[in-house]
Formats: C-alpha cells, sequence, structure tokens
C-alpha cells in the first residue's frame, strides 16, 4: 500500500510541475498572421477558393554523390517514392529549414518557429511536398486555378499526375490554369517538387546567384513560404486591373483585362462602382492590425463600351471616369483616404463576374529636384529593413513597424532587398505610409552573377512581375530596381568591364517599369546614384556632406536609402562621435550612434532632400525584446518563447508553433510584460530630427567627446630599485614585459622597494611561495600576471585573501582612474578590432576583490558579437551578451595588506599591437617599474598576434611609389632554411597573405609566385626563406596602398611562428 502511495505522490508531483511549466509559458491566443483570402467577399457570387494552407506531406530528396556546388548545374528533381513520405508533416506555408534561419549555434535572436520539424531538414537541398484535397463538384462549370503567392527554389508542379507548370522565383505570385487537371467531386493530389536556388549557384567568375535572391531571408529558405489557394473563377473573367490616379488631370483611368478561357467568343461590357472604403479596424494593439472594413457610400461610376473577346483570347479595356474636385479624397500619411472599386462584367448579355480592387486617389509627380504628393512638395521621411523570417510574416508586425515610424515623425519605408509579402503595401495604404518597392535584386554580399545573361533574364522578369503585383497599391510612390550593383562591380568584384551591361540593365530595367507602370516617375538603385544618368531619381548610401552636394548638384530629386554607422559601426568607429562612450556599453554606443543619426537627416532636410533615411531603425534603433523570457539571465531554452494555439487547416498565413526571444524589436501584443518596442537614443533623436518644419531639440545633437575622457597618466615619482620575475622565462608574460625593456633583477635586493611579479600561468612552487612571503613581510610589492583556475589555489596562498577566478571571454575593458589604470581610457583597452585571441579568459572574485579595489573590469558587453557580424545576428547578440553576462567582471585588482601592495590580473594576450605595447608601457611606468628605452618605434613593429606576424600600419608610410606602383622593402628572419625541401618532409610553409590585388613579390632579388588570390586578397605560399635574414621586396598598385593589410602565417607548423622576425631595416647592417 506504501508503494501505491509514494508511486501517486510521485504522479501527481509530476503532473503539478507538468502544470506549472505549462503556466509559466507565454501563450498568444489571438490569430499570428491575421488576413483576408485571395477572394474578396465581394466577389464570392462568382469566384470561390480553397486555402490549401495546412498539413502537407513532406519527402526529402538526397543530393547525388557527385554534385558539386558552384558549378551552376543543379542536380534533376527524381519522382517522390511511395513509402518515403517524412512521418512528420510539414506546415504550409513555412520553408522547410525554416529553423535554421539565423541560428548560427543560438548566438543571438531564437528563431526556432517550428520545434516539431526535424533538425535533418535544415541540410535538405530538394524535396517534395504533397496535399490532397476535396474539390467541389459544381466547381465543372468554372476554370480552376492553382495560386502560389511565393515559393522558394525552383519550383515543379502536378495536379493528378499530369504537369501544371513550373517557376523559378523566390519571392513572388505564380498561378496555373489546371480546369483540364482537376476532377471536382472528387479527392485531387498536388504535388510540389521544389529545388533550392543554392543548387543552381555558379561560382566559375564573379558572383553565384543566377536570379534576384534577396537578401538574408529569401537568400536562404527553401519552400513553400506564403499562401496556396486553389480558385474556383468565371471562363470569362478579369484577370487583371491597374487604377491609374490622375490627380491633375481630374481623371480616373483604369486598364481592365479581361480573359476569355471558355470555347467560343464572348461580347464583353465592363461597369464600375466606386465606394468610400471605410476602415473599422481596432484601436488596440491587437485588434489593429486585424482587417476589418466596409464599403460606405457610393462615389462614381464608370463603364467601358463592348468589346468582343476571341476564345481563348484577352482584351485591355480602358475606363476614364471624370473626377470632380472633392469628389474623390486626396490620399496622403496624414489622410490615408482609400476608396473600393466594383468593376461588374457582363458576357453575352449576362453578369459572369465582380472584381474588386481597392485604391487611392494620389498623384506623385516630379517638379525639378523635389519629389510632390497631389501637386505639392513632400518629403519623406522613413525607415528601410531585411526581411527577417517569420516575425514578419504578419500584418502585427508591419502595424508595430510602421507605428514606430510614425511616432519618430517618419512617413515612408524602403521595404530593403526582396519583394516583401502584400500585407506590407496593405497595412501601408491603411496607416499612410509611403512604400519604396524594392527588388530581390541585392548586391551587397557579393551574390549576384552580374556577368551571366541567365542573372539578366530573371532580372528582367521578375521586375516586370513585381511592378505587376503592386501597381495598384497608393502606398507605392516609387520602385528600386536593384541595391548596390554599381559599387561590388566596381569595389568587390573589380570588374570595371561589367559597367557596360549594368548600364545596359539600367536603362532595360527603367523601361520595364515605365511599361508596366506610367504613374510613378520615382525610379531609383539605391546607392548606385542616378545610375550614371540613366535613372529619373538619384540615391546614394553611406554619403558625407560633400556626397550630399554632390548628389544634389546632379539636378535630379535625390535622397539617401542607408547611412549612419547604425548596423556596422564598431565602438571604435562610434568613438569618433562620442568618444570614449562609445566602448562602455551598447547603450554608450547606441548614444554615438544618435548623435552621429540627427547630424545626417539635419542635413538631409537642410539640403532639400526627396527622401532620407537612416539604415536603420526597426532593427538598430529598438531593442530586440526577450519575447516570452522569464529569466533574461540565460540563455533561450524551447520553454522560454510565445507559444500560439492549436494549428488549423486552411487558414490564411502562416502559423507558427513559437516564437523565440530576441527575434524582433516589436511585440504587437504577444508578452503582455513587453512595450510595443523599446527605443535605444537613436530612436529619440530621429523623432527630434524628423520633427515639423525644422529639427527639434535633442539631448543627441551634439556629443561633449571631453566628458569621458582620461586625465593625463601620470607616471609613479619613485620607481622599483629590483623586479622579479617568478615563472616560466619563455612565456608569454615574460615575453611582453621583456619586449618593454623592463630591467628585471635575478633577486629581491631591498624588499621595501622592490616588485614581484608573479606569472600566474603556472602554480606556484613551493620555494618561490615562500620566497615571495619571505619578501612581502619585508614590505615587498606583488603583481600577479595571467591567472588561471589552474594557479588560483597556489597564488592564493601568498595572498592576503582568497581570489578565485570565473569563466568570461573579453578583449574589451573599462579602467578606473586609480593607481596602475590612472590615465588610460576605454580605448586603450579595446581589443576587439585587434586580435582574434581573447585578450582576458578569466575574471577575478572572492574576498581579495571584495576587500580590495577594482582597476580594471571586463566590459559587459562582449564587442566580438557585434564587430563584423551578419546583421540579423549581431543586435540580438550582442544584448544577449549583456544580460547573460554574470560572471564577475573584475580583471585586476589591488589590495593594500601592511605595508605590501597586491595586484592581481587575468590579463594575457594585449600586448601584442602598438595599442596594447603602449597600454602596458603606461601602466608599467604609473607602477614605477623601471624600462630601457625603446630603440624602435613601436609603431613599426611587426606584432605576432593570432600566431600571424601582422605588418603595422607604418607600412603604408614606408611605401615608395612611381607612377601607379608602390613598393616596400623589408627584411625578414628565418631560425631555419625554407628553401630546400629535402631537408624534412613537413618543412614549415610560410605564407604572406596580403590585401591587394596583382602584387609581386622577390625574396633575395628571386621571384615568388602567386598561390592563390581571390578579388581582392592575394597569398604568396611556401615562401622560400634562406636561415638568418632575408631581404623580400613587395609591389602593389598605388591605388591599392590605402587597404593595404598583410601578414605572414604558417598553416602546418604552428610552432613556427613564434621564431620568425620581420623589420624595415636589416638588423645585421647595425
Amino acid at each position: 500500500m506504501k508503494k501505491k502511495i509514494l508511486t501517486l505522490t510521485f504522479l501527481l508531483a509530476a503532473a503539478s510541475s507538468a502544470l506549472t511549466a505549462m503556466a509559466q509559458k507565454t501563450v498568444y491566443n489571438h490569430v499570428f498572421a491575421p488576413g483576408e483570402g485571395l477572394v474578396n467577399r465581394t466577389e464570392t457570387q462568382y469566384r470561390e477558393e480553397i486555402c490549401l494552407n495546412g498539413y502537407w506531406d513532406f519527402q526529402p530528396v538526397a543530393t547525388p554523390k557527385d554534385f558539386k556546388y558552384g558549378s551552376g548545374k543543379a542536380p534533376a528533381l527524381t519522382k517522390p517514392a511511395e513509402g518515403k513520405w517524412d512521418k512528420t508533416r510539414i506546415k504550409i506555408p513555412s520553408p522547410w529549414n525554416v529553423n535554421d534561419f539565423a541560428y548560427r549555434n543560438l548566438e543571438g535572436p531564437d528563431h526556432r518557429n517550428y520545434p516539431s520539424y526535424p533538425k535533418e531538414w535544415n541540410g535538405v537541398k530538394m524535396a517534395w511536398m504533397r496535399k490532397t484535397v476535396d474539390v467541389p463538384a459544381d466547381w465543372s462549370r468554372q476554370a480552376v486555378r492553382l495560386y502560389f503567392e511565393a515559393v522558394a527554389g525552383d519550383a515543379e508542379v502536378y495536379v493528378n499526375g499530369q504537369k501544371a507548370g513550373e517557376n523559378f522565383d523566390l519571392m513572388l505570385p505564380f498561378s496555373f490554369d489546371v480546369t483540364d487537371m482537376i476532377k471536382p467531386g472528387q479527392k485531387n493530389e498536388i504535388l510540389v517538387g521544389v529545388r533550392s536556388q543554392w543548387l543552381f549557384e555558379d561560382r566559375s567568375t564573379v558572383g553565384r546567384r543566377i536570379l534576384p535572391g534577396g537578401s538574408m531571408w529569401t537568400n536562404n529558405i527553401n519552400g513553400i513560404w506564403q499562401d496556396v489557394y486553389l480558385l474556383s473563377v468565371p471562363k470569362v473573367r478579369v484577370s487583371d486591373v491597374f487604377v491609374k490616379p490622375l490627380v491633375s488631370k481630374g481623371v480616373l483611368e483604369v486598364d481592365v483585362t479581361v480573359s476569355n478561357t471558355s470555347a467560343k467568343a464572348a461580347t464583353v461590357k465592363l461597369d464600375a462602382d466606386i465606394y468610400k472604403w471605410l476602415n473599422l479596424a481596432g484601436t488596440d494593439v491587437n485588434s489593429a492590425p486585424v482587417p476589418a472594413w466596409e464599403l460606405g457610400a457610393k462615389l462614381l461610376t464608370g463603364k467601358a463600351a463592348a468589346q468582343t473577346v476571341e476564345a481563348g483570347r484577352e482584351h485591355t479595356f480602358t475606363m476614364q471616369i471624370p473626377v470632380k474636385e472633392g469628389a474623390l479624397e486626396l490620399w496622403s500619411p496624414e489622410h490615408p483616404n482609400l476608396n473600393a472599386m466594383l468593376i461588374g462584367v457582363t458576357a453575352d448579355g449576362k453578369r459572369v463576374d465582380t472584381k474588386y480592387q481597392r485604391f487611392g486617389w494620389r498623384e506623385w509627380t516630379f517638379d525639378g529636384t523635389r519629389q510632390c504628393l497631389n501637386g505639392k512638395p513632400y518629403p519623406l521621411r522613413g525607415d528601410s529593413w531585411h526581411f527577417m523570417g517569420i516575425p514578419q510574416m504578419t500584418r502585427r508586425y508591419a502595424y508595430a513597424w510602421y507605428r514606430a515610424i510614425k511616432d519618430m515623425n517618419g512617413n515612408a519605408v524602403r521595404l530593403h532587398a526582396m519583394v516583401y509579402p502584400r500585407l506590407y503595401m496593405e497595412m501601408a495604404d491603411e496607416m499612410g505610409i509611403c512604400v519604396l518597392g524594392e527588388t530581390g535584386n541585392w548586391a551587397s554580399d557579393g551574390g549576384p552573377k552580374l556577368d551571366s545573361d541567365t542573372f539578366w533574364q530573371h532580372s528582367r522578369d521578375h521586375l516586370a512581375r513585381f511592378v505587376r503585383r503592386d501597381r495598384n497599391y497608393p502606398s507605392v510612390f516609387g520602385w528600386s530596381i536593384s541595391n548596390e550593383n554599381k559599387p561590388v562591380i566596381l569595389y568587390v568584384f573589380m570588374r570595371p568591364d561589367l559597367m557596360e551591361g549594368q548600364k545596359k540593365a539600367w536603362a532595360e530595367w527603367r523601361d520595364i517599369v515605365r511599361a508596366n507602370d506610367p504613374t510613378r516617375p520615382w525610379i531609383s538603385s539605391d546607392g548606385e546614384d542616378d545610375g550614371d544618368g540613366i535613372l529619373p531619381a538619384t540615391v546614394g548610401h553611406y554619403g558625407d556632406l560633400n556626397s550630399m552636394k554632390r548628389w544634389r548638384d546632379i539636378g535630379k530629386p535625390w535622397g539617401i536609402g542607408e547611412t549612419s554607422m547604425a548596423y556596422y559601426g564598431t565602438p571604435e568607429q562610434i568613438a569618433k562621435v562620442n568618444g570614449e562612450r562609445a566602448y562602455e556599453s551598447m547603450l554608450g554606443r547606441m548614444e554615438g550612434v544618435a548623435t552621429e543619426c540627427y547630424g545626417l537627416i539635419k542635413d538631409m532636410r537642410e539640403m532639400g532632400a526627396s527622401y532620407s533615411c537612416v539604415f536603420n531603425m526597426a532593427w538598430y534603433g529598438l531593442q530586440p525584446l526577450p519575447l516570452g523570457k522569464h529569466d533574461i539571465t540565460a540563455a533561450p531554452t524551447m520553454d522560454d518563447g510565445v507559444f500560439f494555439p492549436e494549428y488549423v487547416e486552411g487558414q490564411p498565413g502562416v502559423q507558427p508553433e513559437r516564437m523565440g526571444p530576441y527575434c524582433t524589436t516589436f511585440n504587437p501584443g504577444y508578452d503582455p510584460s513587453l512595450p510595443l518596442y523599446r527605443p535605444w537614443p537613436m530612436f529619440e533623436a530621429l523623432r527630434a530630427v524628423n520633427a515639423g518644419d525644422k529639427p527639434a531639440w535633442s539631448e543627441w545633437a551634439e556629443a561633449d567627446k571631453a566628458k569621458y575622457a582620461a586625465p593625463k597618466p601620470v607616471a609613479a615619482k619613485q620607481q622599483y630599485t629590483s623586479v622579479v620575475f617568478v615563472g616560466d622565462m619563455d612565456g608569454r608574460a615574460y615575453s611582453a614585459l621583456d619586449a618593454q625593456g623592463v630591467i628585471f633583477s635575478k633577486k629581491v635586493k631591498d624588499p621595501g622597494n622592490s616588485l614581484i611579479i608573479i606569472d600566474g600561468s603556472q602554480p606556484l612552487s613551493a620555494a618561490d611561495a615562500a620566497m615571495v612571503r619571505k619578501n612581502t613581510a619585508k614590505r615587498a610589492d606583488v603583481f600577479v600576471w595571467g591567472l588561471t583556475p589552474e594557479t588560483a589555489a597556489s597564488v592564493s596562498a601568498v595572498l592576503p585573501e582568497e581570489v578565485k577566478v570565473d569563466q568570461l571571454k573579453r578583449s574589451s575593458f573599462l579602467p578606473e582612474q586609480k593607481s596602475l589604470t590612472y590615465g588610460l581610457n576605454n580605448s586603450d583597452f579595446y581589443f576587439c578590432e585587434l586580435q582574434q585571441a581573447d585578450a582576458a579568459k578569466y575574471t577575478i572574485k572572492g574576498k581579495f576583490v571584495d576587500e580590495g579595489d577594482v582597476l580594471l573590469r571586463a566590459c559587459r558587453t562582449d564587442w566580438r558579437t557585434w564587430n563584423k557580424r551578419a546583421e540579423e545576428m549581431k543586435t540580438a547578440a550582442v544584448l544577449r551578451s549583456e544580460n547573460e553576462c554574470t560572471a564577475s567582471l573584475a580583471v585586476i585588482a589591488r589590495m593594500q595588506h601592511g605595508a605590501s601592495t597586491f595586484y592581481v590580473s587575468t590579463l594575457t594576450d594585449f600586448a601584442n599591437s602598438d595599442k596594447g605595447f603602449n597600454t602596458l608601457r603606461t601602466m608599467l611606468a604609473t607602477a614605477g617599474v623601471a624600462c630601457r628605452e625603446l630603440q624602435v618605434n613601436v609603431k613599426e613593429v611587426f606584432f605576432l598576434r593570432d600566431n600571424h606576424l601582422v605588418f603595422p600600419v607604418a607600412s603604408r608610410d614606408k611605401m615608395s611609389q612611381q607612377g601607379d606602383k608602390c613598393t616596400l622593402d623589408f627584411y625578414v628572419y628565418s631560425n631555419r632554411p625554407l628553401d630546400d625541401l629535402f631537408i624534412e618532409p613537413n618543412v614549415p610553409k610560410l605564407t604572406l597573405k596580403l590585401k591587394a590585388t596583382e602584387p609581386q613579390l622577390t625574396v633575395g632579388g628571386k621571384a615568388v609566385k602567386i598561390g592563390w588570390k581571390s578579388n581582392n586578397e592575394t597569398e604568396f605560399k611556401e615562401i622560400p626563406l634562406k636561415q638568418g635574414w632575408n631581404k623580400l621586396t613587395l609591389t602593389i598598385p598605388a591605388k591599392c596602398k590605402g587597404g593595404f593589410e598583410a601578414h605572414f602565417k604558417c598553416d602546418n607548423r604552428a610552432e613556427y611562428m613564434p621564431t620568425l622576425k620581420a623589420a624595415f631595416t636589416n638588423p645585421e647592417d647595425k
């Protein structure tokens, strides 16, 4: 009986624990992606839809073993095999590799939206998806189309075993006529095969992508990622509508294309009724994004004369509807008035179709260098951002983003680097946001294959389809046809010969836009000026005041699509704006960005820019939010995040299972404990600078750099008479101090005026410990260099209090203005951009720290998670580094005990650069450690860093220039010959890697062949040094001098590198 009671108690406890865990989860009990279907409710008398979203069977297809990535030849997609369908079904719409997006070992945001998907799916490059659907019997009288909003990859579609068609675009809708394939009144099989665009990539020359791939999202996902519908439509129907609001002429011009897929010709008439569109959406965060509307009063009518439309053909009717002043209210960001047009189709005297089209009565025009809305100059101030996956696939995100844009006194958005889902335009129409639509022709990663005819053809098709999809949205003010192709051609590919092809493409793209949309004059290429004069608008990227003047003086409406250091600026770069404050934390960095952004937008406004934008507010001006995270000091787990209700079959929109912490900066109601957004100072600066007719006051308008600067360092008045080193004389500690010229004594001479430096990388022997205790009893001071967990106990034995070690890797530190670190700045202890090795792997704690003084703290912010990291990762990663840092921060601490001073440090690798060298030298001088005078300029020293012998910045100054060439002479010492490969099987293979094109290298006058090269980097491999000092001469193009960097490395014998030396003068000549 006791056993049964114990078992029951255990079960009840387990059940209680499970219920508690469930109760702690944040659940959002609303539809994640509210929306309407493809068939509008005013059309349902003649049109029907079946939303095919839901569970689909999934079958991965293995990539053949002989497939070679980068060849440009994708493997064939073999047919699915029965019995091979995965036991897990995929939830369409969603990419099958969705959980891999921005994952990177969960370093930053948590995008694991579908935990039920097997991890193996992330590596799948080809797959089949299958859905069985019941089709109503009465659909036999109609035409049937299979419609996809977007599929990422090369798709081939089958209906009941018959091929319906193919599509290769990652972002745009497509449909097939499947009338003759479908079986009304029966079950029907839809089969979709997809091959990842990655399989088609061609790395034979420059670039790799053979079609517009977008940026971080569509570039990486595979599969059906937007809605799928089966449509029943009339055989004589409206297949396209283009509304052209010609406000200045008082005319509403409407092109209506009617398709006749019946077996006989039809006499077709059109009529149009125009109504006021009334927005009934709620006002709270949960209801505001949910579509709710009704038609108001009828405002206008129109009609088109009868025309015969032959069987199997289509005809475009044009209606010219006069609009008297005041008959239609103007659309603008301040007053986003909308209208709805119901177009009726009569064929052979019978009403056969009704088509709904929403529009706005507004007109964009140019007046000299100004863009006008409804006849008046209308400057646009906005935001721009990449698409970041599932969190952005909902009207809720668009609502929150546009709300934030309005809150910062903005009125526009550039939907950057890909064709966004329609919902973004729909919400912009309703909320009053002006949209610059952009193609997926994004070159910033060097990805587009800009020397490929295939790429150019895909680009033309992509652009035409994009413009036709979005041309009826009143919020769209213009078209951005590409992003940074030109700078990539010139500065990444370094192929100016490709500019002729690019110029031809600009002209073709411009003409494609005008042919499909003659109503919007704004056509631009972001970051490419005005396309060498070809495009009607000028858009630059990342320019200073002189750049702005140049763009303005082109004489066209102009703007800046991306600017500020918000997305790339490291603390060292931001410090140019707000000094030492930039190194302290992400907040300190963002204060500097705020000041920079204020100044940039202010300059743009004063110079008359039609369009101004920083890059960007949504991801850098706001903080990633810890959605559903109760303990922000711990890394996200699968119990964290926001969870959604049970999956619903046949519902429009994505239905994620979960949204993880830090995956978005917006919280449109998901987590009641968090605000809609949490701004950085950058947001407040943008709100002020965008205000009213002129910028408003802001605390971020200027930065006081002197406020955070340290005082000048002061050298000790009295120096130690003896400095004794205890530890490994071949170790890093001794080498660093010896390089400084520290004058060591073999033994303590005057204990009261002596310093004992202990190498903390090695346990302290009993004899050394006894010597230290003996001399500290006589007032000697002690400095422990590079304490580790393994040595803490033995070192603590000679300290007045115990010291313990915490795990924390950092290369950025914040000094206190006292003792050793007096007069040193945050920048003096910032090594993240200099070296890969961590300057400290540990911090210290314990009574020694608690009762002593902390002189140097590790920066809570791990700047390594920011600098040069992927955009989709770093904002979340750096914020998490601050939130999740629970270790002690002390790196150098001091304790006074009697007449002795004890210092403990965990710093190790930091003195191997001119900055670190000078920082250590200042600390030694402040401490009173005597050093010999340096024989060389530290800026000319070749430092061993990350086991690379690194050329100093002074290398550029040492170059001599003749014509278009620069030459650098230098000397390299090797302790052994490298020019005789028969000496031993594994002779060190020395490589010189440099940033320069077309370099030449000689050793002792003999030329060395290039071993490897890319667009802007070169390697000379197996450099044949002789034993002793060798003269090397390096020649590079003069244009490469400004960006020159170089280092020696040895991949096969790491132990060889510390023996290598280099100098600009031959030491043997002295």
